[in-house]
């Protein structure tokens, strides 16, 4: 790994090396190292809104840090340059649109202002001054009434007049976990209807990213569960080698655009980053980022173990972290064969059935956890 990891060519701009500290850190937050798992989601996420099912709500799902963000952002990215290379577009039109779910105390999710901030997303005019006229009959006489005082359905019927208008290819929500924030499976089941209805009507896909939390949404309603399209970005497992070495790719990637005068040699300890971030790459980075930042600061001339070491997280909360990812992770486990599936069809159950149902059985490891295999790793440079 020593005579391997490092490349002669820096992978950031040189006159970095003379830039202010903000501007290194600047850089170093705006890199996204491309690596298997979000380049899968990303691939079946724009394959989804390219054939959308009708009221299709797709829910890219994982744990935090593991890469959601940067799935949406390019997805963003896409939807855009596509919608630009249109040569005629509607100059009322916008390529996708979306928001981050607020989280609302008191167990209350709040449509009203949720629908708000969705309008002034898909950049409607003053949201908060909005007038509903209605009319109604008096002896002979319409009477036109003036309303100030817009209910939360009042809003979702201008969503729906706005969306029509601005015809989006894609809905999103960002934390989608703070849908769950109400009281009772009734709760949720209702939470769900407003966007299969949202959905249904304005024939725009709806996108939520968030943790595990938000598989409690499934199974509440055959109906609903139909319409819903799951993502799964796992983390990275120290297990699975393909997993390793996928992990010390997007390292040395990382390690390659930290602008330093003196390149880090942050691949060699690849076992203890990977532990201090879980597997996850977005946990990762940021914690670079403080790192790199502080190193920054004071003028150091390349990033080391024991500078990172300051801004790890405790173990403890390493732990605590790991036993709630973990506990997500399984609901992902496949608890059902095709086996039973086909028997409780009625189909009859062949051999090619049975077999084409049999499960993966884990990696089993040939020594103890942290203890490394004698050959040398292979690392993948980045260009």
């Amino acid at each position: 790994m020593k005579g391997t990891q490092h490349m002669d060519t820096p992978q950031f701009p040189l006159e970095l090396l003379q830039a202010s500290a903000e501007a290194r850190k600047a850089y170093f937050s705006s890199k996204v190292v491309a690596h298997p798992s979000i380049v899968h989601a990303h691939t079946l996420l724009m394959s989804a809104l390219r054939h959308p099912t009708d009221g299709q709500i797709v829910m890219v799902i994982g744990a935090p840090g593991v890469g959601k963000t940067t799935v949406r952002k390019a997805m963003v990215r896409d939807l855009t340059t596509q919608f630009l290379a249109q040569s005629e577009r509607h100059p009322g039109h916008l390529p996708v649109a979306g928001i981050e779910l607020e989280a609302f105390g008191g167990g209350n999710f709040k449509w009203k202002q949720t629908r708000q901030a969705l309008l002034r997303a898909l950049h409607e005019p003053q949201v908060d001054k909005k007038v509903w006229y209605s009319t109604t009959t008096e002896g002979e006489h319409a009477v036109l009434q003036r309303s100030t005082r817009l209910s939360s359905d009042d809003l979702g019927e201008l969503l729906l007049t706005v969306l029509a208008q601005r015809q989006p290819q894609a809905l999103w929500f960002d934390e989608g976990q703070h849908l769950i924030k109400v009281a009772g499976a009734r709760g949720l089941l209702d939470q769900l209807d407003v966007l299969k209805s949202l959905t249904n009507r304005s024939c725009i896909p709806t996108v939520l990213f968030g943790t595990y939390e938000m598989n409690v949404l499934l199974g509440l309603s055959p109906q609903l569960d139909r319409r819903i399209f799951r993502i799964h970005i796992p983390r990275y497992h120290a297990t699975k080698p393909a997993d390793v070495a996928a992990f010390q790719q997007v390292l040395f990637g990382l390690q390659k655009h930290l602008p330093f005068p003196e390149e880090p040699h942050l691949v060699e300890d690849w076992e203890y980053f990977f532990t201090g971030s879980l597997g996850c790459v977005g946990i990762l980075k940021d914690w670079l980022y403080h790192a790199a930042g502080a190193a920054f600061d004071a003028n150091e001339r390349t990033l080391t173990r024991s500078m990172c070491e300051t801004w790890a997280k405790e173990v403890d909360v390493l732990v605590d972290m790991l036993q709630r990812i973990t506990s997500g992770e399984t609901q992902f486990v496949q608890g059902h064969s095709t086996t039973e599936l086909r028997t409780l069809l009625g189909l009859e159950v062949t051999s090619k059935a049975t077999s084409s149902a049999a499960r993966p059985q884990p990696l089993k490891r040939k020594s103890k956890p942290g203890t490394r295999n004698p050959a040398r790793d292979k690392v993948v440079g980045h260009g």
